[in-house]
């Protein structure tokens, strides 16, 4: 069972001016930062100056003569677009640590004001100015209000996700790259007031139907993300019976942390990978590309890091860009973008991979001497 995830805020922290009121418990306490994403048509745009500049700095390997044998298959690293959210990524720090820019970045809008409001897209917030592909994970429904999936399934809600959609598409403008919208993420689990439990499935997949329509009429240039937790906490449901059918989702998505229990060992790492749930549905990464490529689309990975409160385990950190490099592509079945969860301000420092004051310094010695 996985432990409550990750949290930053409903709206952006600036220095002065009103803040919006909190509405009630979210995951996203202390920050509204963002994970943008490319296009799959896209890809190849933001990867590029990737390859160039990889060909051109990386050494070479020695010719060999024509009678010598390798005496393994080398490995072909794939290319994908690799980012952050949180700490470093608006001054640039983060892309200095680790050498490479920040590629993709993300911001949450988890309650039903929010959603509307879209804090760090307004004119000198944090992503005013974000030129490159953005993720943007909105809430669905608020169960704490009274508000049903079976309702949603019945169109109640539609006005509020226009209203959403459309203050997405007037703040995005004529930027060239794409925003990924991330509706309802992580609804196989309970801390978010849109969970689905077995019971709400059918009405989830109608209402994500409509929400599917509204999208392709109101903001047709952005793409929909499908993305699950890990596994499924506390609702009943194989998340995979949550799919709402071919056509109505662009990318399908999971958030990973290393926690419950956390991976510490290369061992643990490759049994982690085709773990299930309770109820059946993949748990691991693998199992989550696997049922990306049985339905035709490329997976994301919006948010994933240590947890430092289960230790400071760098196995994890150099498997993670393992897999982002073994997988890497636009197709079905590979790995589009990934974003380093990176928000400090959580949990003391919980997630803090990458900074001054992270818990995690053998993590962070890890992924700066990689490439991303």
């Amino acid at each position: 069972m996985a432990a409550t995830p990750p949290s930053t805020s409903e709206g952006p922290v600036t220095a002065s001016g009103p803040q919006p009121p909190e509405q009630h418990p979210s995951r996203r306490r202390a920050l509204g930062i963002g994970v943008g994403a490319v296009a799959a048509a896209g890809l190849a745009s933001w990867v590029g100056f990737r390859v160039l500049d990889d060909d051109a700095s990386s050494p070479q390997p020695p010719e060999t003569s024509p009678t010598q044998e390798p005496t393994q298959t080398p490995v072909v690293r794939q290319e994908w677009v690799s980012g952050a959210s949180g700490d470093g990524v608006a001054d640039g720090s983060y892309a200095a640590a680790r050498g490479r820019e920040v590629e993709v970045s993300a911001t949450w809008f988890d309650n039903n004001e929010a959603m509307v409001e879209l804090y760090t897209l307004q004119p000198g917030a944090e992503f005013a100015d974000w030129q490159k592909p953005l993720d943007v994970a909105i809430g669905g429904i608020d169960t704490d209000e009274g508000e049903s999936w079976a309702d949603a399934a019945q169109g109640a809600y539609e006005d509020r996700w226009r209203e959403s959609l459309t203050g997405l598409r007037d703040l995005w403008g004529s930027r060239a790259a794409t925003l990924y919208i991330r509706f309802a993420h992580e609804m196989n689990g309970d801390w978010y007031d849109w969970a689905v439990t077995s019971d709400d499935a059918d009405d989830f997949k109608t209402a994500w139907g409509r929400f599917r329509a509204l999208q392709q009429e109101v903001f047709p240039a952005s793409q929909l993300v499908l993305c699950f937790n890990r596994e499924s906490v506390g609702t009943g449901t194989d998340w995979r019976e949550l799919y709402p059918g071919d056509g109505l989702v662009d990318v399908m998505g999971v958030d990973y942390y290393n926690q419950n229990p956390a991976i510490d060992t290369d061992e643990a790492w490759d049994e982690a990978m085709t773990e299930t749930d309770r109820w059946g549905g993949p748990k691991g990464l693998q199992g989550h590309l696997d049922f990306a490529r049985s339905v035709g689309l490329p997976m994301v990975v919006s948010e994933w890091s240590g947890n430092a409160d289960q230790g400071d385990h760098p196995t994890f950190v150099r498997r993670m860009n393992e897999f982002f490099a073994a997988n890497g592509g636009t197709g079905a079945g590979q790995l589009l973008y990934e974003v380093q969860f990176n928000v400090g301000s959580h949990g003391d420092g919980q997630f803090l991979l990458v900074g001054e004051g992270t818990r995690m310094p053998e993590s962070q010695a890890e992924y700066l001497s990689l490439q991303w």
